[in-house]
């Protein structure tokens, strides 16, 4: 059960692997991860703003992560132009966006008091 247990933990971390190897927005959203790190940093944040900045990066590449997920099984389905799969890939793509765009709004609502 616990050799079980860690396979999945494996499993996952190979994901996760393949996901930055792979996938182009994967390595764009580690760095601007990066860049809210050190901008966290030098702004000295509260702890607060620190977890929410820290969270909001894990969900934007949860969400890509998801996003290609689906990528990948709609073109192992088909990949002829198919309109409904065309359909489930925009509706991931833009639920990449919405979090991205709401990461930004709340970097703005952090950073812009440091900066102001």
């Amino acid at each position: 059960m616990i050799r079980k247990h860690l396979a999945s933990y494996r499993y996952a971390v190979r994901g996760i692997w393949l996901a930055f190897r792979h996938e182009s927005n994967m390595v764009f959203h580690f760095i601007a991860a990066m860049a809210v790190v050190v901008t966290n940093y030098l702004l000295g944040v509260s702890r607060i703003e620190w977890v929410i900045t820290v969270m909001l990066i894990g969900v934007v590449w949860m969400a890509e992560i998801f996003n290609t997920a689906i990528e990948k099984l709609a073109d192992r389905v088909t990949r002829d132009n198919d309109p409904m799969i065309g359909q489930a890939k925009d509706l991931a793509a833009g639920a990449v966006l919405i979090i991205c765009l709401i990461a930004v709004a709340c970097a703005m609502i952090i950073y812009l008091p440091y900066l102001l």
